[in-house]
């Protein structure tokens, strides 16, 4: 396996990893819009300091990780707004594969950590967990609803 860099080239192909991952159990995210998914991935693979990394088994995308890079006073982070593997490959280590690979690859681009949002009701949450993300108990996650 090796952890290559994407770009807007890759877009289709993310746009539909996207819909497989997060499409199903515990997420059941309904991207019906598919050009407000395509919106959603420019914003996120086409904004300044973003960094998308793929996982690829030979020539196959099976992980992604989209995302910022994010200079803050104790130094370069890269804010993960997406992490997925394609679900047939869930399960079986490729994920903390990936990630581990993935600190290699930042920690040569001199970013000191990774940070990311998850709901704690998943499994994602204790696979964060098992992979060292500590929870930062001293902050808030905050949302405002607003009626239309």
């Amino acid at each position: 396996m090796e952890v290559r860099e994407l770009d807007l080239g890759d877009l289709e192909r993310v746009q539909d990893m996207l819909t497989s991952i997060f499409s199903r159990e515990p997420w059941n995210d309904h991207w019906e819009d598919r050009e407000q998914l395509r919106r959603y991935v420019l914003e996120l693979m086409g904004a300044p300091n973003s960094l998308s990394l793929g996982l690829f088994s030979g020539n196959a995308l099976i992980g992604l990780s989209l995302g910022r890079v994010k200079h803050w006073w104790e130094g370069t982070e890269y804010w993960i707004d997406e992490f997925g593997l394609l679900p047939e490959h869930q399960g079986k280590g490729a994920g903390t594969c990936f990630l581990t690979m993935m600190g290699h690859y930042l920690r040569e681009q001199q970013v000191v950590a990774m940070v990311l949002l998850t709901d704690r009701q998943t499994s994602s949450y204790h696979f964060y967990q098992k992979n060292r993300f500590a929870e930062q108990k001293a902050q808030a996650f905050l949302v405002k609803r607003l009626t239309l």
